[in-house]
């Protein structure tokens, strides 16, 4: 059961990553909820807020992205987890720099903490991202079928090349609506979950097909059975 809740949070924290925020180059505020289920039961509960700021230092706006995630229900009582994450981006005309990047993970008496600074790393890994300045990066792209790309993330001290591909658009009823969407594939597989024993066979994620970009659905089939990360934000979704 630690496995399977590590495999959970694996996935919304890398890779809710990389499309679970809904930023709009015009809106400068956004507040996330997603829910975690794994063979249908709720186990974890995800917040993302994303705040437009004035950095006088740098002569132009940045965004902070906060995110957290906790177990609920009997997850809550059985694995007690409640990691938080941060980052600090610029948004060059599209192109996005990190400035900075936050780890606080809590999982029982599994603890861990990390702070990148982006402008100490070597000028060869400029380019280079972190979960949820990746995300934020790949929300701003006009996605069309067939379109891929391929985001270097740093997690951990290491480089993972995740390559995401649009392979089609589709319609999906999800709280009595029908939502035009366009699907996305994560392909992952070479990231290290440090889980020996739980691999991920595929991640998708579904996007409404409108300038939002909401990730109304995220699927990813793992040796543990299916996880389901699926927003909650109903009424920006009734609009």
């Amino acid at each position: 059961m630690i496995i399977k809740n590590k495999v959970c949070l694996s996935v919304v924290i890398f890779l809710v990553f990389v499309v679970a925020l809904s930023v709009n180059a015009e809106v400068g505020t956004e507040k996330l909820e997603l829910s975690l289920r794994w063979r249908g039961i709720v186990g974890g509960k995800s917040i993302i807020n994303s705040k437009e700021i004035l950095m006088s230092d740098f002569g132009q706006n940045a965004y902070l992205f906060e995110a957290e995630l906790k177990t609920v229900a009997l997850a809550d009582i059985l694995f007690k987890i409640k990691n938080e994450y941060s980052t600090l981006v610029i948004n060059d005309s599209g192109y996005i720099l990190p400035i900075w990047w936050k780890v606080k993970q809590r999982e029982k008496k599994y603890k861990y903490e990390e702070k990148t600074d982006f402008a100490e790393l070597p000028e060869n890994e400029a380019n280079l991202q972190n979960p949820l300045s990746a995300l934020f990066f790949l929300r701003l792209q006009d996605w069309e079928v067939g379109k891929s790309v391929t985001v270097p993330v740093l997690e951990r001290k290491k480089v993972y090349p995740v390559k995401v591909t649009a392979l089609s658009k589709e319609s999906l009823k999800i709280y009595g609506k029908t939502f035009d969407t366009i699907l996305l594939d994560v392909a992952i597989s070479s990231v290290d979950l440090g889980i020996s024993s739980a691999k991920i066979k595929e991640f998708k994620i579904w996007l409404t097909n409108d300038d939002k970009k909401f990730p109304i659905l995220m699927k990813a089939e793992t040796s543990v059975g299916p996880i389901t990360v699926l927003l909650d934000n109903r009424k920006d979704l009734m609009k």
